[in-house]
């Protein structure tokens, strides 16, 4: 039996090789994430008998009675469908989706995921700028796992010939990206806000120098609210928060109820039109993308948005991780805690403090993502009961509380 360094594999007596890919425990500390029987909302049962609090996932909740129920109701129908029939549940999530999303944002296309919406609205960046071969963001910034997204977060192409290549500028010198957006540039593409960087961190000045160069330049602003949108930061999408409005807006797996795979990318009918405009629509296509049952979960999961104020809750996780958290900053290995809505997260002193962090957290039985160098991020669904919000946070301070000050940075006062 032969295994990789990222391969988990196990002896089966009728199969000759066995492996599955563990990439989101690839390089993570302390014990394995647990086995799940069964979660609701932010509350995980593992297979051991034990009880542990997602902060992971950044989902919108498993278990949710009445988008579960109607789930079920739409599987009991049909699940999956020819495009060339008519879906209602299809109709009901565009709509819903036309009420979320600011104007002139009304084209609505859906597909199986954050990562494959992206790319979409990249591909609609091609078809727009045929000659130009580059698009533009911040390196290191999470921009899902396919071709063009691992590539602009990595900084440079993941091979030798890709349809777009990155052009990625520092995290920490936006200027550097407005400056760098001239006519070779087909697209720009960047978060409103990310574990480690606030929503407030790109002032309204620096969005609109963006907008700005992009209308110059043509170049189309791709804003990527997979982790933001739906409700995650207080509002219904942070576009509503910007000064400017982009060409095209991504949203991700949140969409899907943590049931079904799902994405989206919203555009204008203007930017559509220059594209596809009286085509074949095969041109671009998903096979299983907008298929009646994840068109379902997408119309259940904004009913319950705006039905019980999601968004206002997360605003109360906000307030709720700003008191409880903020003592936690320069008085050990943390240094600096963020939260933008229930976008909550924690620099450490260091990478190494990071991965002792994630390692008490898995102590305290909270299941986050493996760090992103000195950043933990904490980011509970969007359905999370108030009291598991609270009991969350509270391990959240008590892992952070036992980390000894590391690193040169230990300790150092923190700017609110």
């Amino acid at each position: 039996m032969t295994t990789n360094s990222h391969l988990g594999t196990r002896d089966a007596p009728d199969l000759d090789d066995v492996a599955v890919v563990r990439r989101h425990l690839l390089g993570a500390p302390g014990p394995e994430a647990p086995v799940i029987r069964r979660q609701v909302g932010a509350r995980i049962e593992a297979a051991d008998g034990s009880s542990w609090l997602d902060a992971a996932s950044a989902g919108f909740g498993p278990g949710h009675p009445t988008v579960t129920e109607r789930l079920v109701a739409q599987a009991r129908r049909t699940a999956l469908s020819s495009r060339i029939l008519v879906s209602r549940p299809l109709a009901e999530a565009v709509t819903a989706l036309h009420r979320l999303c600011p104007d002139p944002l009304t084209v609505s296309y859906l597909c199986n995921s954050g990562a494959e919406a992206l790319d979409s609205a990249l591909k609609l960046a091609k078809g727009t700028h045929r000659r130009r071969r580059l698009v533009a963001g911040f390196a290191g910034a999470d921009h899902g796992t396919l071709l063009h997204g691992l590539s602009l977060t990595h900084g440079f192409p993941l091979l030798p010939d890709q349809p777009l290549r990155p052009v990625a500028v520092p995290r920490d010198r936006p200027d550097e990206l407005v400056a760098r957006i001239r006519d070779d540039i087909a697209a720009v593409v960047v978060a409103p806000a990310a574990p480690g960087r606030r929503l407030a961190d790109l002032s309204p000045d620096w969005w609109r120098r963006l907008r700005a160069a992009c209308d110059r330049s043509g170049a189309l602003l791709v804003l990527d609210e997979r982790l933001t949108g739906p409700a995650r930061l207080g509002v219904g999408v942070a576009a509503e928060r910007l000064p400017v409005m982009p060409d095209a807006l991504v949203l991700g797996e949140t969409l899907g109820a943590d049931a079904v795979p799902v994405g989206c990318v919203i555009t204008s009918r203007a930017t559509y039109d220059r594209v596809y405009a009286r085509r074949n629509p095969s041109l671009h296509g998903s096979t299983f993308g907008a298929n009646p049952l994840s068109a379902a979960a997408v119309a259940a999961v904004l009913a319950a948005c705006a039905d019980e104020r999601l968004a206002d809750r997360q605003r109360e996780v906000e307030s709720l991780a700003r008191s409880r958290l903020a003592p936690l900053a320069g008085a050990g290995a943390v240094t600096e805690v963020g939260a933008d809505g229930a976008l909550v997260w924690l620099r450490a002193a260091g990478p190494a403090a990071a991965r002792a962090l994630v390692t008490e957290l898995a102590r305290e039985h909270v299941l986050v993502r493996p760090p992103d160098g000195d950043v933990v991020a904490v980011l509970p669904p969007l359905t999370a009961t108030p009291e598991d919000v609270a009991e969350l946070l509270d391990r959240v301070a008590t892992a952070g509380d036992r980390l000894a000050p590391t690193g040169p940075d230990a300790g150092r006062e923190v700017p609110a």
